[in-house]
């Protein structure tokens, strides 16, 4: 999940114990050494969350029991004790109530700038890039219900009904064919079809893949975009395999599709460890934003970490279709410099 970025820091760090625990066993000394915190203050946390319930020790901290098998639950459960978050969760539907303590508010909003976003407190919702908030309450239903992916569709489709629209960036959406078929098979309003497409992309990597090619025939700003940034990587990288090419290629088309619907380079990041990030990522992230106009704006801290995860899932990816231990070897070898900060 993604909403550990609006938490307190109590509850991010018991976030991150939890996250360590579904993993593997470990003594409040480790736990302390990856928290990166006074002993005194994990030892805290872990109480908390052993008084809860949520985790048990024996020789080691683990996971309760009950939860070894329902970690998702287990996250929401933290989660949800959250003051902030669950502030953040009424601004997001539209619920919250002007009569909310003022250091609260004004502590939400400076958390909310990261995504370009404001609370409201006479509307007592957020106000910013619709997609973007459109595109968090879709993962809000995905995340805290147990809902099948065209249900959650038909209900957002119901609740923006009264809503004005957006039109349909035939740059980006270069076949039409293909967004009126998603649009016809989940029974859909146009207006905010793209949003809906958007989402389903991420979840559904062949489409994507499909969706890439679309742009590819075309030749579209997007794709030409996609390619610059393709072989600007390549001359760090080389590509050991068609597998690795294409998967990063797919995963730059995401990050930069993103980027042009208006959302902010953190959305992207959200997914992944926040983590030391090596300097050639820097380096490349300079190269790329002189090159290329769409990234001009883009923190280089952020885009650093975005190309990493790209590089280090697609490295993971390629190394589990491999066919055999010497290519293993080979590619390995060859990324070691871009994934020895992971």
């Amino acid at each position: 999940m993604i909403w550990q970025f609006i938490t307190r820091k109590k509850n991010q760090r018991q976030l991150q114990i939890i996250s360590l625990l579904k993993e593997d066993k470990y003594t409040a000394t480790e736990l302390t050494k990856h928290i990166k915190t006074s002993r005194r203050t994990v030892l805290r946390y872990i109480d908390e969350l052993e008084q809860a319930g949520y985790i048990s020790k024996g020789k080691y901290y683990q996971i309760a029991w009950q939860y070894q098998a329902r970690y998702p639950e287990l996250y929401r459960k933290v989660l949800m004790s959250d003051p902030r978050f669950q502030l953040f969760r009424k601004y997001l539907w539209g619920q919250a109530s002007e009569k909310i303590n003022y250091a609260k508010f004004k502590r939400l909003n400076y958390h909310l700038t990261s995504l370009n976003l404001v609370a409201n407190r006479q509307t007592g919702s957020l106000l910013g890039e619709i997609g973007l908030i459109f595109l968090l309450q879709l993962r809000y239903l995905r995340d805290f219900y147990f809902f099948e992916e065209r249900e959650i569709y038909q209900q957002m489709d119901d609740y923006y009904r009264n809503y004005p629209g957006t039109l349909i960036d035939k740059a980006l959406f270069p076949d039409e064919t293909m967004i009126k078929n998603f649009i016809d098979e989940f029974g859909i309003q146009p207006k905010f079809a793209k949003f809906f497409f958007f989402d389903h992309l991420r979840y559904h990597f062949q489409l994507f893949a499909d969706f890439y090619q679309c742009h590819r025939e075309h030749r579209t700003d997007l794709y030409l975009e996609v390619k610059q940034a393709s072989k600007i990587i390549k001359e760090m990288l080389a590509w050991e395999s068609e597998v690795l090419r294409f998967t990063v290629t797919v995963k730059l088309f995401d990050l930069l599709f993103g980027i042009h619907q208006g959302l902010p380079l953190i959305v992207f990041n959200l997914k992944w460890e926040q983590g030391v990030v090596a300097e050639i990522y820097y380096r490349l992230s300079k190269e790329l934003k002189r090159e290329i106009p769409i990234l001009s704006n883009c923190r280089i801290d952020e885009l650093a970490l975005a190309l990493k995860n790209i590089i280090f899932t697609s490295y993971q990816v390629t190394l589990t279709m491999t066919p055999n231990l010497d290519s293993t070897f080979l590619i390995q070898e060859r990324y070691e410099k871009f994934i020895a900060s992971k």
